[in-house]
Formats: C-alpha cells, sequence, structure tokens
C-alpha cells in the first residue's frame, strides 16, 4: 500500500501538517481502544496478539466452529486502533490486531448506524505522558531532546490525520461499506507513515546503551476494562479454511444461487482465500526488536489488510451483479453481527 499509497503521500502530509496544533507540548491526544462503545454490535472475544502466540496459531490450525458477529469498528473509524498501533510500536505487548479476515467480513455485513459518530473519529491520550515514559528510558542528552519533541509532535499530527480522514457516513450495502473500510484502513496507513521518519531520526541519534534500552521496554499489561476488552477482540491473522467456508456458507444461505450461480460464488470463495492467505503471510511470529522495524511490520500487515479488502470487495461486486433484485435484496439484508 506504500507503493499505491504514494499518489497520495504528499497531499496526505500536507493535511497532517495543517491539522490543528495539539494542546500538549508532544501533540498526542489519543485514547484506549474503546471497543465497548454505543455500536450496538455484538461480539464475542478471542485473544488476539500483534505478536503471534503458538498455542493460538496452533488453535487457528485445528477444527473449529466459526463464531458469528466478530465485528471490528476499527475497520469503521480507524482512530480506535492508532493507539494500541503506536503502543505496540515503542512498547510491544498481547495487543489487538481488529483487521483479520472474519472482523472484514462480518463487519462489511454488519447492520450498524449510518451516520458518523464523532466520539469514535479521535481519542484522546496524553502525549506527554509517551514521550515522557521514552525520554525517561533512553535519558536523551540535550542534543536529543528536539529529535524527541519532532517525534512527539508527529504523533499528534498522525492523531490529526486520521481524525480528519474520519468517515462521514458508513454505507449499508456491504460491497459499497468494503470500498468504505478500504480507504479507512488507506487512511490509518498514511497516518502512521508519518511518524516514520521522525522515529528514524531519533533511532539513529541513540548510542548503542540508549538503543538497548529504547527496544528492551518491558510489555504493558493490560489494565482497565477498555484494555484489557481491546485484547480480546478476534483470532490474529488470516483465516482459516472453516472461517472461509463459513462466510460461503452464509452467502449461500442468503442469496440462495441458481445452478448457473455456484460457479460465481466458487470464484468469490477463491478469492477469500487468496485474500486470508496474504493476510497469514503477513502475521509475524514475534514482533522486531527495533522501534521502527515494528512500524515497517504494522505497516506490511496494514498493506495486507488493504489487499483483503479490496479483493473481497471486488469479488463480491462481480457476484452481486449476477444476482437477481431479490437475491441482491437478501444479500444487502444479511446481518451476523446481530445474530
Amino acid at each position: 500500500m506504500r507503493k499505491i499509497g504514494a499518489i497520495i503521500a504528499i497531499g496526505g502530509l500536507a493535511a497532517a501538517l495543517l491539522s490543528p496544533p495539539p494542546a500538549a507540548a508532544f501533540g498526542l491526544r489519543l485514547g484506549p481502544f474503546h471497543i465497548g462503545l454505543p455500536f450496538g454490535w455484538h461480539h464475542r472475544h478471542h485473544p488476539l496478539y500483534m505478536r503471534a502466540n503458538p498455542s493460538d496459531m496452533a488453535r487457528s490450525e485445528a477444527p473449529e466452529t466459526v463464531p458469528q458477529g466478530v465485528v471490528s469498528p476499527a475497520l469503521v473509524y480507524p482512530s480506535l486502533a492508532l493507539p494500541v498501533i503506536f503502543q505496540n510500536v515503542f512498547w510491544p505487548s498481547s495487543s489487538p490486531w481488529p483487521f483479520g479476515y472474519r472482523n472484514i467480513f462480518t463487519t462489511a455485513f454488519a447492520r450498524i448506524p449510518m451516520n458518523q459518530d464523532q466520539r469514535l473519529c479521535q481519542q484522546p491520550l496524553d502525549a506527554n505522558a509517551m514521550v515522557g515514559r521514552i525520554g525517561g528510558e533512553v535519558s536523551p542528552t540535550a542534543d536529543q531532546m528536539p529529535l524527541l519533541q519532532k517525534l512527539g509532535g508527529a504523533l499528534g499530527m498522525a492523531s490529526g490525520y486520521l481524525a480528519k480522514a474520519c468517515p462521514t457516513g458508513i454505507p449499508a450495502q456491504p460491497v459499497a461499506r468494503l470500498q468504505m473500510m478500504q480507504s479507512q484502513i488507506q487512511a490509518l496507513a498514511m497516518a502512521i507513515d508519518i511518524i516514520r521518519q521522525p522515529l528514524e531520526d531519533f533511532e539513529q541519534s541513540l548510542t548503542p546503551d540508549q538503543q538497548s534500552r529504547f527496544d528492551g521496554a518491558p510489555p504493558d499489561q493490560p489494565t482497565t476494562k477498555d484494555q484489557i476488552q481491546a485484547v480480546n477482540i478476534a483470532r490474529p491473522c488470516g483465516g482459516s479454511p472453516t472461517a472461509i467456508d463459513w462466510s460461503i456458507e452464509q452467502i449461500s444461505r442468503s442469496v440462495q444461487p441458481t445452478d448457473a450461480q455456484r460457479g460465481d460464488l466458487a470464484s468469490v470463495k477463491q478469492s477469500f482465500n487468496e485474500a486470508a492467505s496474504d493476510l497469514d503471510a503477513h502475521c509475524p511470529a514475534s514482533a522486531p526488536a527495533s522501534a521502527l522495524g515494528r512500524l515497517e511490520t504494522i505497516e506490511a500487515r496494514l498493506d495486507a489488510a488493504w489487499r483483503a479488502v479490496l479483493s473481497m470487495q471486488v469479488a463480491l461486486a462481480n457476484f452481486e451483479t449476477k444476482l437477481s433484485d431479490r437475491q441482491k435484496n437478501r444479500f444487502d439484508a444479511m446481518n451476523f453481527a446481530s445474530r
């Protein structure tokens, strides 16, 4: 997506730089990944890790009953994901990754409010605390302090840019919603990329001892109810064959395809399998040692999520053209989140 997003990179950075200056000295105003907000969505919880847990990966290979209603508000309002992503850039821990295969599928079909919810467009968090913690860990010199301040400012710019990209409305139709989700993932990637150069400049200024302390920060443990809830929303990577079979079965039950349409539905399944495989291929088994490396890993995962949403969108759009009006109505009325 860095290549795909290059066309709008200059405009994205300009929008970020023109965003209102943050009140805090270092600029970041975000908040916890709050899943328990008033969407009217229902979801079941499963562990998800920015660093894949071997036991979870083993479970993903075993037969499973695919849960219904694994919905990710962050696919609609990516500002919800930004605080956890920043947390995992600097202090890798067991944290949510809300852009998995089942999240994408069920969020596309969830029955949710169509109007924008401004409360979800930007989540506040004290940048001084984040920058202060980094400073406490590395003890920056006077020459390094401006670089740390620029990094803090970039965090605020990223937050402001993403808030400006908040959707004005949520489409009701699954294909249109997937298209909107695709644009939101790209906006999230653009926001995260804003901190890349300041982070690289700060890391390059560190001595080996400082770099070791910067890389070796102990992982945070969730403490508040919201943080604990955030850690338990979905499985880590792409999607098991069972999950994909379940997705296709839900579509088949809803639209009741004719014999002539079954080949088209098989093409949808193939696209879903390819999307899930790409997501799995970019699921890290462990977190890179450096903050910049973790940033790059997260960006690669977002690239895969962007491609997965695009692939699923195109496949479903093509399939929908083969449906009758009655079948289209049943397709658009599918809703897994309320079951």
